[in-house]
């Protein structure tokens, strides 16, 4: 999987044609870190998107009678009517994302191309262990990641190796993102693991 896109539509075929072109789909709630996000809406809808947060590219669905010429006024970067069809609109969010690699997150930018992480404009130098943690934990929006979570999608590890590697890579990474700044981005959830939330 090759970049995330925020959803909140279900259609038949669009999470197999997406995955077929290297997106991955999440939900699309507030708080969420993805490379693009695909929302069912109308023109007006688009500011409410901008006011939870959101930053990254918009791709619109309306319905036939709406207008994509207004929806683009409004700040989407993309609409399309819903009877599009799948295809098309893989199509559309895989160019859409092939123009922007980056994430963001609050003050958090992470430009996958360069690997460069900055939040509110300073950057963050991480090793190649403590990006990967960035990206997956990014890349959860609001869930936590548990230990065996981390253990699998960051150290490629079927089980427990019985270490403290996971605490002390995610301690560094907390060092390396929170020091000088009033609000943490990467927090513990006791007992379900750890998130990263917009500053």
């Amino acid at each position: 999987m090759t970049a995330i896109v925020a959803c909140n539509l279900e259609m038949p075929g669009l999470a197999e044609a997406a995955a077929a072109r290297g997106l991955g789909l999440v939900r699309f709630v507030p708080g969420v870190a993805a490379d693009a996000a695909l929302v069912r809406g109308r023109p007006e809808t688009i500011a409410r998107i901008h006011a939870i947060g959101w930053q990254g590219p918009l791709l619109l669905l309306l319905a036939d009678s709406d207008s994509v010429a207004l929806a683009l006024d409004a700040g989407a970067e993309d609409a399309m009517p819903a009877s599009a069809s799948v295809e098309e609109i893989v199509a559309r969010l895989a160019a859409r994302i092939r123009r922007r690699p980056e994430i963001v997150l609050g003050e958090l930018r992470i430009d996958q191309v360069e690997r460069r992480v900055t939040r509110a404009g300073h950057l963050i130098r991480l090793l190649p262990r403590e990006y990967a943690l960035l990206l997956h934990l990014v890349r959860q929006g609001e869930r936590p990641s548990g230990r065996n979570e981390l253990l699998s999608a960051v150290w490629g590890l079927g089980f427990d190796p019985g270490t403290n590697v996971v605490e002390v890579h995610v301690s560094r990474l907390r060092a390396k993102l929170d020091r000088g700044f009033a609000i943490p981005m990467l927090r513990t959830d006791k007992g379900r693991g750890y998130r990263l939330c917009a500053a």
